[in-house]
């Protein structure tokens, strides 16, 4: 394991500060077991998104219905807006499914921290487009010990160094808030 000793350079604690966007007071909150204030605003602010997405995406919906009634619900061509309303629909299931554990812990401030041998772990998917065809859709974890996984933004996947970490992360959405290499 020849990068264990870069894990101790300052350099590699700003790559991953940036990268979870986290900074030193929002580490010492998280190490008191407490999500920080600016922490908190920023899961918020992730929620808030979603629900103005959901918002738009029922109005959407609604319009498709709507299209769907007025073109005839027996026309092939009605039937495009009704599975433009679905597949909208289905997009705000998605939201409805990831965000309420997220505000639950945004709302709560409780940090928990796992500590141990982290590495990298990726999973690919392939999802059927169609005659045939398919395409990858890749999920990218940090995985503690072989035991827990979590899950991480593919933006954060790469700046990981395997060796031994404490991973900060919110119980129930078990999204990580920041990490920190430890000896």
């Amino acid at each position: 394991m020849p990068d264990v000793e870069y894990v101790d350079l300052p350099i590699y604690h700003d790559e991953l500060s940036q990268a979870l966007n986290f900074t030193a007071s929002d580490l010492q909150e998280n190490r008191a077991g407490r999500l920080s204030d600016s922490q908190s605003s920023t899961q918020q602010r992730v929620v808030a998104r979603s629900v103005v997405k959901s918002v738009v995406l029922l109005l959407l919906a609604c319009g498709g219905i709507a299209g769907w009634l007025a073109i005839g619900v027996t026309t092939i061509l009605g039937l495009i807006p009704f599975f433009l309303a679905v597949l909208f629909l289905c997009w705000i299931g998605i939201f409805a499914w990831y965000m309420p554990p997220l505000w639950r812990d945004a709302n709560a401030g409780v940090v928990s921290s796992v500590e141990g041998f982290v590495k990298q772990s990726e999973r690919r998917r392939d999802i059927a487009i169609g005659s045939g065809q398919r395409v990858p859709i890749w999920t990218y974890y940090w995985v503690v010990d072989d035991r827990q996984r979590f899950w991480v933004p593919g933006r954060v996947y790469p700046v990981l160094t395997p060796a031994r970490h404490r991973l900060y992360f919110l119980p129930e959405s078990r999204r990580i808030v920041a990490a920190e290499p430890i000896s």
